[in-house]
């Protein structure tokens, strides 16, 4: 190989060396870049840390300091989301108590930002009430996921009855036990009456006298197992006959009774 030959060989090595140093210092997404910012997300709207909610429905958006970028979301205990470029996440039916939720973004290169955690409580419901918890159940056709019916935010509760209604097409209930809301009381009783063909479930409780008298605060009336038939969705409704008594067998006003929904997967 003659010198000219290696000298042109020697060059173009070199020019393309440099253009590809070059092009890398130019990259922003290219940590090797002195100017390179690592991902990082900004939660825009959406509930606060420890505030609290008064809404069964909350929206967060957020964005992050790269254009397309992806991001994941996880809520509660459950997995977390697939990456999607979706700059919002909304969530429904939620329960009263506590939640949490997470969001983490993603560079095209695969570089990943710390997670953002916000913890936050739901208190949507204004008592003496009477409500389904979990609000809404996933699950797929044939299985059997449980439902506690709870009097919330409630005062010198002696006794209740109830009607849930429910399509028996869709829902078979399995089970029903007594909750324990009327725990530690001498002379509680509990009756329950399904009638499958109806798809009415009758429900009757209470404190028939002993030392204590009478309940107040949240607990739950009774425990449902129900199976979801078909692959749809499905309601389970009070029939609007629902009644709180106190210990002189008065009426206590029930402000609100919330429904449940079985969703399908």
């Amino acid at each position: 190989m003659n010198t000219i030959l290696k000298y042109f060989i020697v060059l173009l090595f070199f020019t393309y060396k440099c253009s590809d140093y070059e092009a890398t210092r130019s990259n922003p997404l290219d940590p090797a870049n002195s100017d390179y910012i690592y991902p990082f997300i900004t939660i825009l709207s959406g509930p606060e840390e420890n505030e609290t909610i008064h809404s069964s429905e909350v929206v967060f958006t957020y964005n992050g300091n790269q254009t397309n970028m992806l991001f994941r979301t996880k809520f509660n205990d459950d997995i977390w989301s697939d990456w999607e470029n979706s700059t919002t996440a909304s969530f429904a039916y939620l329960d009263e108590g506590s939640h949490t939720f997470q969001l983490q973004g993603k560079f095209s290169t695969g570089d990943t930002s710390d997670v953002v955690r916000v913890n936050f409580d739901i208190d949507a419901v204004t008592g003496p009430a009477l409500l389904f918890n979990p609000r809404r159940h996933f699950t797929t056709q044939g299985n059997v996921v449980t439902f506690y019916v709870m009097a919330e935010e409630v005062y010198d509760l002696t006794g209740m009855e109830m009607v849930i209604r429910y399509n028996p097409e869709y829902i078979g209930i399995e089970a029903v036990r007594q909750g324990s809301i009327f725990n530690g009381f001498a002379d509680a009783i509990f009756f329950s009456d399904n009638q499958s063909s109806l798809g009415r479930l009758s429900i009757t409780c209470g404190i028939w006298g002993g030392e204590e008298t009478s309940f107040t605060g949240t607990g739950s009336i009774v425990e449902i197992d129900v199976q979801l038939k078909v692959q749809d969705d499905a309601t389970i409704e009070f029939d609007g006959s629902e009644l709180f008594r106190d210990y002189n067998n008065e009426p206590i006003i029930i402000l609100e009774a919330i429904d449940a929904l079985v969703q399908s997967l």
